[in-house]
């Protein structure tokens, strides 16, 4: 399998919006091989020229650049250009929209990339959290989470976790395999704190299937055989009961619509913020 290098790079000491855009879109690819590399304080041409050279000899290489410096910009979307390189510009399409919208030019200041408050912060250690505890690669810090969503694979529990943690919440994902591997102690935990997430089994079939596809598997039978996927989405329907959970159909709702959803129990103390 191929690695896809990941240049994030930004004209400030924040990888906030173009680290976090990228990280989103990378989990709606899983099973892929991604390399992050994270570089800052970009201010002149001959940085960015460096970039691109040195993206253009790996053969999948993709740039992701946050910048308010006009000169930065044109650099990297004319070189990547030339070298074949995908590249994504964070900012100038919504400076752009603002600009036609409030019918007055922007005033590029780089002061106003971000400001360092309180909120801030607390969003960026949101989204630390989120990736840290991803797919239950830690269940340490399930006491310290104020949202653990649950269910089985490809039911955006990776977009939601991401989405959320622009909310200042502290969200863990944990994925529903089998009887074996769920964490017991999970059912010792208040409902109050979990989110089960379920989908109709024919378009958890489709979405896997095109997930195989866009891997390259011919054929994975485990994995996209619509009995099996019945069997692993009655097994997670019998975990969530068990706790006694709200749960959320994802079937045909986009990510921004289910992490309003949630926000809604919170807001209703439905389920508990901690």
């Amino acid at each position: 399998m191929t690695k896809v290098k990941i240049y994030v790079v930004s004209d400030s000491l924040s990888f906030l919006a173009p680290e976090s855009i990228i990280r989103i879109a990378a989990s709606y690819f899983e099973g892929n091989d991604f390399e992050m590399v994270k570089i800052p304080n970009v201010k002149t041409a001959q940085k960015a020229i460096e970039i691109v050279s040195t993206a253009k000899e790996h053969p999948s290489s993709l740039i992701i650049f946050s910048t308010i410096l006009a000169e930065i910009r044109d650099v990297f979307m004319m070189k990547c250009l030339e070298c074949n390189i995908e590249c994504i510009d964070v900012l100038s399409p919504a400076i752009k929209s603002l600009g036609k919208v409030l019918k007055i030019p922007p005033v590029y200041q780089p002061s106003h990339s971000w400001q360092l408050n309180d909120e801030y912060f607390s969003r960026i250690h949101a989204i630390e959290f989120a990736i840290n505890n991803d797919d239950g690669q830690s269940l340490s810090a399930l006491q310290k989470a104020d949202i653990i969503l649950i269910g089985v694979s490809r039911t955006s529990k990776t977009p939601l976790s991401i989405y959320l943690a622009y909310h200042n919440l502290l969200v863990i994902n944990i994925p529903l395999v089998s009887e074996a591997a769920f964490p017991k102690h999970l059912y010792e935990m208040s409902s109050k704190k979990i989110i089960g997430l379920t989908i109709d089994p024919t378009r958890l079939n489709e979405i896997r299937n095109e997930r195989n596809t866009t891997m390259g598997v011919s054929e994975d039978f485990n994995y996209s055989d619509l009995n099996n996927i019945i069997t692993e989405l009655e097994f997670a329907d019998q975990v969530m009961k068990k706790i006694g959970c709200p749960v959320i159909n994802i079937s045909n709702k986009a990510v921004e619509e289910t992490a309003e959803i949630i926000i809604k129990l919170i807001n209703a103390k439905t389920i508990y913020k901690t």
